[in-house]
């Protein structure tokens, strides 16, 4: 094998999936492809469908982990079609929080790396491309500009739905950088990455006295305050917790059961509700 040959191939191949247009660009494409906006449950079950199914003595079997996981094609088959499957059809159950526990070595954070894994390769494909508004600290959906009152029609003219809304950031460049013009807002192509944080978190709880609710929802720099002027100001907020850095994707949290209380109320609202209150700012949406 030549290497080089294959990272000048990978290199074109990532230059090749960059993409960078308006929302009005954005528009055609979802006339074209309504599943672009597909949520992040349907993007999981979208990835791992499109390994392959096959039916067995009335069970189905996805080989989308068959290179990693064996002896456990009835819990698999439970975890896809009871949880991913029903959720990607938007049922109360993607209101759940997925916990996978069982024994050491039981195959619970292989697949979880297998899911991270997937979802960075399949965000690759024609089929898995997620677009984002262009800037946007938490890579957020770009239908979310379209104003609530209108939604209902473009939802029936598009057939899609249209869940969430701005984050505070986007909110304020949309005001300022481009004078409340929708159609004018820049949306380009990202590939969901661990190793980038875009699209998947994951959090890990350590000492009680020194882990910082502010590792999940972000936090206000103070070093910008005489800047910006007010802590309300988007511009003077880190969205870099890992709640942020997960919207579109998934979001890894281990050993939650050890966690202390106030890092599971936000996981409440979160997913009852699609939302997190973060700072100053009104509840910001996110979608995993």
């Amino acid at each position: 094998m030549d290497i080089f040959k294959k990272i000048a191939e990978h290199r074109t191949e990532t230059e090749r999936l960059a993409w960078t247009g308006t929302f009005a660009d954005y528009i055609r494409k979802i006339r074209e492809n309504p599943r672009l906006a597909m949520t992040a449950h349907a993007r999981v079950y979208e990835m791992i469908a499109s390994q392959g199914i096959t039916e067995e003595n009335g069970r189905r079997k996805y080989h989308f982990f068959d290179k990693e996981i064996f002896g456990l094609d009835r819990a698999i088959e439970k975890l896809v079609e009871e949880y991913f499957h029903s959720a990607a059809r938007r049922l109360d159950v993607r209101k759940r929080i997925l916990l996978l526990m069982g024994p050491v070595s039981g195959g619970k954070s292989t697949i979880v790396t297998m899911l991270k894994r997937g979802l960075e390769q399949f965000s690759r494909t024609d089929e898995g491309a997620v677009y984002a508004i262009k800037g946007c600290p938490m890579h957020e959906e770009p239908l979310h500009l379209i104003p609530n009152e209108l939604r209902p029609e473009v939802e029936q003219e598009l057939g899609v739905k249209i869940e969430g809304n701005l984050c505070p950031s986007c909110q304020q460049r949309l005001r300022d950088q481009y004078n409340g013009r929708i159609e004018e807002v820049l949306v380009e192509r990202v590939l969901i990455s661990e190793e980038n944080r875009i699209g998947i978190g994951t959090f890990s709880p350590s000492d009680p006295k020194s882990q910082d609710i502010a590792d999940l929802t972000g936090s206000i720099d103070f070093s910008t305050i005489t800047e910006y002027g007010s802590e309300s100001d988007p511009r003077a907020y880190r969205f870099d917790g890992e709640l942020n850095k997960a919207n579109r994707g998934l979001m890894e949290f281990q050993e939650m059961l050890k966690c202390d209380e106030k890092f599971l109320w936000n996981l409440l609202s979160l997913t009852q509700e699609g939302n997190f209150k973060a700072g100053r700012f009104a509840l910001i949406s996110a979608d995993e």
